[in-house]
């Protein structure tokens, strides 16, 4: 089969990216025999490596449809549709209907994965996400709230409507190479050696709250003088584009006014896998102070808790549905939104019962394994199967266990060229292009 991804991809640095590069890699190691490759949505002219078979600048309507154009005539079978706010252009990001209502036209089926689903959205957004999810053949979602939401709202029939989790790498539990923590993290490491560590990490941007942890942090230090706060993270680009370092340079005013500049760390680097797993094995509590309550997933919290660490969090519903589950012990504690307060009685609590803190470390940890990317690979991977029209995908199906470390090769594409979008067929790489062995 062969199947295209449309999304941000590496190397743009964005949550969004870094979830299509693993999804790519975790099927492939479900269904070795596929061909998988990625129409990437640019902003920059960004170099791209093979994995990226064609692209669509962000804000030029025209290329949306000539990209669904050219994924049909290269014999593509499915689609899959990483669907996130900001990331495609247009009113509400309508230029995606753009793409879709091509590939309606062209036979060319489709599955959307959504990443934000709103309890409340603007008009526009709804209307945006209801004619995306009508031709669907599958709508995923990352948990049973977003399905709840997604089903009231009338995006997709209920049989349509799967909940596949966020995966995590496994990685994440693994020990680290010295060399592979770069010199930022590695000052800020060293620097709370012996201290016990909060964090959060993440693009930053006017929204994840980081403020009301800042805030909480003074009656915090004063129960707890060794307490130090690492917020890792380079400015999300679209925010550095509009308003440069002007979010950061608040928070360190703000970290300095209420005496605790000392204590709050910042780490202006965008993690790699190794780092993050560096930083949440040495994290006592992770913090998500996140503002919009209608959050439906959050990657950094996913990968937080799948490494074991426990979670004080505002009451976002992805952080109801993982940090306080129904069916099972909490693995945090949640605070109300904006109340620095409550959110510094949360992280006291837990430091004052060391008994009570490694309850919840135990149960953090345990979800991991249902969230690695093997796992939530195998579950994408049958979804997209299905999602083809018997007949339709020339190419053998046949699936297996997932592993990791054996990704099939020779998947081909292109780059840009100064921007303009560029779009090459796979085909099989001239015995002279091979690298020497």
């Amino acid at each position: 089969m062969r199947l295209v991804v449309l999304s941000s991809y590496p190397p743009r640095r964005c949550g969004l990216a870094t979830f299509s590069a693993d999804l790519r890699a975790a099927v492939l190691s479900n269904a070795p025999a596929w061909r998988i490759g990625v129409c990437a949505l640019d902003r920059d002219g960004l170099p791209y490596g093979p994995d990226v078979v064609g692209v669509i600048r962000q804000d030029e309507p025209a290329d949306y449809r000539e990209a669904a154009r050219k994924l049909a005539a290269d014999g593509t079978d499915l689609v899959s549709i990483q669907h996130e706010y900001g990331i495609f252009g247009g009113p509400d990001g309508d230029y995606v209907l753009e793409f879709a209502d091509e590939l309606v036209k062209l036979g060319l089926p489709y599955v959307v994965t959504l990443h934000t689903v709103l309890s409340k959205p603007a008009p526009g957004q709804a209307e945006v996400l209801s004619q995306l999810c009508r031709h669907a053949v599958r709508v995923t979602v990352f948990t049973e709230t977003a399905r709840r939401i997604a089903g009231q709202a009338g995006y997709a029939d209920p049989d349509r409507l799967v909940v596949i989790p966020h995966g995590v790498p496994v990685s994440l539990r693994e020990p680290v190479e010295p060399d592979q923590v770069g010199p930022e993290l590695r000052a800020a490491l060293s620097a709370v050696a012996g201290h016990t560590v909060l964090s959060t990490f993440g693009l930053l941007r006017p929204g994840k709250g980081l403020e009301t942890a800042i805030a909480a942090l003074p009656q915090v230090v004063a129960k707890h003088p060794d307490v130090r706060y690492v917020i890792a993270g380079a400015t999300h680009p679209e925010i550095a584009r509009v308003s440069g370092e002007e979010y950061r340079t608040q928070l360190i005013d703000q970290a300095r006014a209420l005496g605790v500049g000392d204590q709050v760390l910042f780490v202006d680097a965008f993690l790699t896998e190794p780092e993050l797993a560096v930083l949440l094995a040495r994290t006592n509590i992770y913090l998500t102070p996140y503002k919009l309550e209608q959050q439906t997933c959050s990657g950094a919290l996913t990968f937080a808790l799948a490494a074991g660490c426990p979670v004080v969090s505002t009451e976002y519903k992805y952080a109801v549905d993982l940090v306080t589950p129904p069916d099972g012990p909490a693995r945090g504690t949640l605070v109300p939104f904006d109340d620095p307060t409550a959110f510094a009685t949360a992280i006291n609590d837990l430091l004052d019962d060391p008994v009570r803190l490694a309850n919840v470390r135990e149960a953090a940890g345990k979800l991991g394994a249902e969230l690695t990317w093997p796992a939530v690979g195998a579950r994408f991977a049958a979804v997209f199967a299905g999602a083809v029209p018997a007949g339709r995908a020339r190419s053998s199906m046949r699936m297996r266990p997932a592993r990791l470390s054996e990704l099939v090769e020779g998947s081909q594409g292109t780059q840009t060229a100064g921007g303009e979008p560029v779009w090459a067929p796979h085909r099989q790489r001239p015995a002279s292009a091979n690298p020497a062995p």
